[in-house]
């Protein structure tokens, strides 16, 4: 069984902590941890010096396990983790705890109160750290694939940079028409684009801004390469594992052929019934065929089989 070797490493935050903490009687105090034979101060531990300090451990075998106190804790644990990952320890043994943000600061006016709880929190983290076992990275196969659930203007932005990058992309839309909430607003101030535009600096797609009155009805998302568009569906099962993922769509009829559709709207002429206008808040009514904005995409009326 291997035998742990944990080293602290205790940042004092530039010298603000130890106007708070009792720095010596904490070093005292972890000194005397079962497991702990290194303790180490200094005014950071997440670059510069002090970090050469930890792996300087780590290479000469000092410690197989680190703790570091430092007061940037998300940072810090990465930077920390990919070094002591160079110098020959896998980075899943070393446990960050934030003595200056979880304890020193919250606790400034009972210095003495906040020093038992910098113990309690330091005692914490090296029993953890003393149980943590290696884990090895792996490597498998990943599909060149990608799903975008929601034709929003997020969505359909998200969609196609993926496509444009080379993948196999697939946009669902639980709607009939793609464009989400931006497709209720019209237009935009300043320049009364429409809500849905797409700017294009080239012939191609490029992004979904409205700034350019290229709307998406004629800018030819349907063509972009690699890019599927399914609307009316929904999810209903992903089953898989990362990289790997099987997903179930569940596609509503429009009960309009997309393929024969020319968009002369006779359709909507001709129906009788009128309902509610949902998109416009009821404010007004439509046909139970109908497009909902104009050029909007696809162009291609859907029949609302609840009304």
């Amino acid at each position: 069984m291997e035998n742990v070797k944990v080293g602290v490493f205790l940042s004092d935050c530039g010298g603000q902590l130890p106007k708070i903490l009792d720095f010596d009687a904490i070093m005292g105090y972890v000194k005397g941890i079962p497991g702990v034979v290194l303790v180490e101060r200094s005014s950071e531990f997440w670059r510069g010096e002090g970090i050469k300090k930890i792996l300087d451990a780590v290479k000469r075998g000092k410690v197989n396990r680190v703790v570091v106190a430092e007061s940037v804790p998300k940072l810090g644990e990465i930077n920390i983790a990919q070094a002591v990952e160079e110098a020959g320890l896998n980075p899943y043994l070393v446990e960050v705890v934030d003595l200056k943000n979880g304890c020193a600061w919250p606790h400034r006016e009972t210095p003495r109160e906040a020093t038992e709880k910098a113990k309690a929190m330091l005692l914490a983290a090296v029993e953890r750290v003393k149980l943590l076992e290696p884990i090895k990275k792996i490597e498998f196969p990943v599909l060149q694939s990608a799903l975008v659930i929601g034709g929003g203007i997020a969505g359909m932005q998200a969609a196609m940079d993926l496509a444009e990058l080379g993948f196999k992309v697939y946009l669902i839309e639980k709607e009939p028409f793609l464009g989400g909430i931006a497709a209720r607003a019209g237009t935009f101030f300043p320049t009364d684009d429409c809500a849905i535009c797409i700017q294009s600096s080239t012939s191609d797609v490029k992004t979904v801004t409205p700034t350019s009155r290229k709307c998406v009805y004629r800018s030819g998302i349907s063509e972009v390469p690699n890019l599927k568009i399914l609307t009316n569906a929904k999810v209903v099962k992903v089953e898989g594992v990362p990289g790997n993922y099987r997903v179930t769509v569940e596609k509503r009829p429009r009960y309009v052929d997309e393929s024969k559709c020319v968009g002369c709207n006779l359709c909507i002429e001709a129906c009788p019934v009128e309902v509610p206008d949902d998109y416009n808040a009821g404010l007004k009514t439509r046909k139970a065929v109908y497009i909902n904005v104009p050029n909007v995409y696809p162009p291609v009326p859907v029949i609302d089989e609840e009304a």
